[in-house]
């Protein structure tokens, strides 16, 4: 017999509408990447440091002969980093007892128990190769198809690029190894991980629902493990406490220490990607569309068109659906032009001068990518949105009626802009811009000192 459900107060009522309004919102508003090309941030920040500190080439080593090799360690160390984790961070879903690692001395399943252990989506590839700006002509290169190292069907994000393919043994240059790495999380390793992604694994990973993301959408179903809530308004947070459900220091963490152990037991390949896998997710963070839900609007005004949505007044709420995710689009497309220009002619660049700067790293800590990070980045948002909707193509960041990956220009971004506002509004953009990835040049040092003084 169906038991009749409580009753719930007006105030109840309205909270609970308001969670699901926010859940609907989140589901659709978010572009899951940060920065376009993540090795074009991280090889300037190695550039800056590699005079000071060691960074020695290392002959490439599979992940299963790694893993083979580490096997009985291994098991000790993940364990520790279940604790450390469960002890450590807020909102954190424990991993299963059945998923954790095992030394077994069985070589065909070693992959396998390693991904299920530390919970990314057990298709992750993981080829012997390092990535080259397109154009580049390597003698002798075999490339890699798209489709040998990435888990989305979609390569179009990834023509700027060649995947030169490495053998065993290959020695490569550990900012090469980096570099490349750094990029890997945007593959595929964070989709399907929740129980509602109609995924076999997602079920079994321990993550329960997706808090937030539209968890039918690869891309979409990443969201949690790339972006950090960690500042939003109270307000906002009472009602959607889902949003405090994120993964990204779980997986700087993990990488970090992984990186650690991997130097400790004389791996220094796996050493070096590891580092670069953590860097992404730190980059992540320094991007202000990853550390704040909905930037340009206040709580006060989220909750104002929930509100209206209530009453059947939808077109505030898909409004601002539609907007965030065209500005977010906007600025990323512009950051991975005015950045590949750059490189490819060797002129001068704001945003380079700003990875590339000579900073004094400040010390590593476990809360610095929540505390410090994420909240600088929180803290430039509302700037950053401000400029946009100043210099972008108004159909672009402020037509809620177009959807901005349909929009033919798109690539002409630069010089639309250009035309309209004059080289003032490009300096100001590149400026903005260097903003944001100067705290991933900040910190970004402090994660590879700390990793690097342990060797």
């Amino acid at each position: 017999m169906l038991k009749k459900m409580p009753s719930l107060s007006l105030f109840d009522q309205t909270r609970y509408r308001c969670l699901f309004l926010t859940a609907v919102l989140l589901a659709f508003a978010f572009s899951v990447a940060a920065w376009e090309h993540h090795p074009l941030l991280t090889e300037p920040v190695l550039e800056t440091i590699s005079e000071t500190e060691s960074f020695t080439p290392a002959a490439a080593v599979t992940l299963e002969d790694f893993l083979s090799a580490v096997e009985g360690p291994l098991a000790v160390f993940l364990a520790e980093e279940e604790a450390w984790a469960r002890e450590h961070l807020p909102w954190y879903a424990p991993c299963p007892e059945e998923l954790d690692f095992v030394a077994t001395g069985n070589p065909d399943d070693i992959r396998a128990r390693f991904f299920q252990a530390i919970r990314i989506n057990p298709n992750t590839k993981t080829p012997l190769y390092f990535s080259v700006l397109s154009g580049n002509d390597i003698q002798g290169a075999t490339l890699l198809s798209p489709e040998e190292f990435t888990l989305f069907p979609d390569a179009a994000a990834l023509e700027s690029f060649d995947f030169v393919s490495l053998l065993p043994g290959g020695v490569l240059n550990a900012q090469d190894i980096i570099a490349t790495a750094s990029n890997e999380p945007d593959y595929g390793m964070d989709t399907g991980l929740f129980e509602d992604n109609d995924t076999d694994f997602g079920r079994r990973y321990g993550f329960g629902l997706q808090p937030f993301g539209n968890p039918g959408l690869d891309y979409g179903s990443q969201a949690p493990f790339h972006m950090g809530f960690y500042h939003e308004s109270p307000l906002v947070f009472l009602f959607a406490p889902f949003l405090k459900r994120t993964y990204p220091e779980y997986r700087i963490h993990l990488f970090k220490r992984l990186s650690e152990f991997a130097f400790e037991n004389d791996h220094d390949y796996w050493g070096w990607r590891f580092m670069g896998w953590g860097l992404h997710y730190l980059a992540d963070l320094s991007m202000p569309y990853h550390t704040t839900v909905l930037p340009g609007y206040s709580a006060l005004r989220m909750l104002w068109i929930n509100f209206l949505d209530i009453l059947g007044i939808s077109t505030p709420v898909d409004n601002a659906l539609q907007l965030v995710s065209n500005r977010h689009m906007a600025i990323e497309t512009y950051q991975r032009i005015v950045m590949e220009r750059a490189l490819r002619e060797g002129s001068g660049c704001a945003i380079f001068d700003a990875l590339n700067a000579d900073y004094d790293a400040p010390a590593y800590d476990d809360n610095l990518p929540r505390q410090v990070l994420a909240n600088a980045s929180n803290q430039l948002a509302r700037q950053m949105n401000r400029t946009l909707v100043k210099y972008m193509p108004y159909d672009f960041v402020s037509n809620p009626a177009l959807e901005l990956g349909e929009i033919e220009g798109l690539e002409n971004i630069v010089e639309m802009v250009a035309e309209s506002h004059g080289v003032q509004a490009l300096e100001e953009l590149d400026a903005l811009l260097a903003d944001a990835l100067e705290l991933f040049a900040h910190y970004g040092r402090s994660y590879i000192a700390d990793i690097i003084s342990k060797r």
